[in-house]
């Protein structure tokens, strides 16, 4: 149903839509100009810290040129980022498109350009792009065609803006949360080079500061490989690590369960332990399990846990995730045939450590960190949820605003 004083018509009626320049060695002649790729265009902005350049003759240039309100899509992703579009807000200067993306060039009379771009990200969010596309074995398209004769609801022109002011609150409040957050995380990045090096201590529970030397410990005095596998077949939660979740269930990492029937040769591996691939640990993929009181691991993996009273876990977990514990991870596969990193390597390494007392401040100090990270990081999935509901009632017609007659 149409609501009162709408139309419903293809994106063409109220824009130009056009591909870009396609990329060629063929091309030689004119001038050297920049142009953006589906590299650059994300959900809602354009990222500009790799913009590459190619020829462009004068007559090309008027065609693809980019000018200030012009919206920008991917005509080729995957399934669920396909059109995903931003609006060019005039940097790179003299700038060009290439036809891996799908420029709308909004019709002022007929469309606020700001308006266009919420209802984009709007066919974004709802699956619409993802219908229309063609999909391939590993990508969709959009296509221009396609998108083009897309058949939208609009409303009229001032009813537009209204709603377009109304989201551009919910897009400050957004962006503000994003620049806290990322804040937040480069210090937390900033304090852990600090605290876990030694370069910066704390005060100990007296008000003083630590000052007692640190030791070199090598970690294969500290830690304890564990070995004991499923015989018994007595438990069968199948687990998996990754690098941005650590210990996951498979079938809701990969929304399928991927695991033999057959566990009785999986390691077994309990709640304080550590663990991880040895092929994909140079990825980040380590963690201590916490969720579950215990569970099982592929014979891949390698399962340790801390034996020595020298090092509280929390401190080890935060150096393993640090700029130098990457670099030892690294270093340690280079020369191998495979980017491999078995437990003898880990318990190669040799590190500076604090006394027990310092090393738990360290990790209750980089904890407060991250707590304050979630917080934000909640804060800024709860906006961005809120305006995709609001989205999808004034986008619609659903509910509609007051505009001043």
């Amino acid at each position: 149903m149409v609501p009162k004083g709408w139309i419903k018509a293809p994106v063409q009626d109220f824009g130009h839509v056009s591909a870009g320049r396609q990329r060629s060695p063929n091309f030689t002649k004119g001038t050297l100009r920049p142009y953006l790729r589906v590299a650059n265009v994300f959900e809602n902005y354009i990222d500009t810290t790799d913009v590459n350049e190619m020829m462009f003759t004068e007559s090309e240039y008027q065609r693809y040129k980019l000018d200030i309100g012009d919206i920008l899509l991917n005509e080729g992703q995957s399934t669920e980022l396909v059109g995903r579009p931003a609006m060019y807000v005039g940097y790179p200067e003299n700038c060009c498109f290439q036809n891996t993306l799908v420029r709308f060039k909004a019709d002022h009379d007929k469309v606020d350009a700001s308006y266009a771009l919420q209802r984009f990200l709007l066919c974004l969010y709802d699956g619409t792009f993802q219908a229309i596309s063609k999909k391939t074995t590993s990508i969709a398209h959009l296509g221009v065609s396609r998108f083009a004769e897309l058949n939208l609801l609009w409303p009229p022109l001032v009813e537009q803006q209204k709603i377009t002011q109304i989201l551009s609150t919910w897009d400050k409040a957004i962006s503000t949360t994003e620049k806290l957050l990322e804040n937040s995380q480069q210090q937390k990045k900033a304090l852990m080079q600090q605290l876990l090096t030694g370069k910066k201590r704390l005060l100990d529970e007296t008000g003083l500061k630590f000052n007692i030397p640190w030791g070199k410990y090598r970690l294969g005095a500290l830690l304890k490989e564990e070995k004991q596998r499923n015989k018994d077949n007595s438990l069968s939660r199948v687990l998996s690590v990754t690098n941005h979740s650590g210990f996951v269930l498979p079938e809701n990492q990969f929304s399928k369960r991927i695991a033999s029937d057959e566990v009785s040769n999986y390691k077994v591996v309990i709640k304080d332990q550590f663990g991880y691939n040895p092929s994909r640990i140079n990825v980040g993929s380590f963690a201590r399990l916490d969720q579950f009181e215990n569970g099982l691991l592929s014979p891949m993996y390698v399962v340790f846990s801390i034996k020595s009273e020298n090092l509280d876990s929390d401190f080890f977990l935060y150096w393993m995730k640090s700029n130098e514990a990457k670099q030892r991870i690294n270093n340690s596969t280079q020369g191998s045939v495979r980017d491999s990193v078995g437990f003898d390597a880990i318990s190669s390494f040799v590190l500076k450590l604090p006394e027990i007392q310092e090393q738990r401040k360290i990790a209750k100090v980089l904890s407060f960190a991250d707590q304050e990270i979630e917080t934000l990081q909640k804060k800024l999935d709860c906006l961005k949820q809120e305006k995709k509901a609001l989205m999808q009632q004034l986008l619609t017609g659903k509910k509609r605003v007051k505009v001043a007659v």
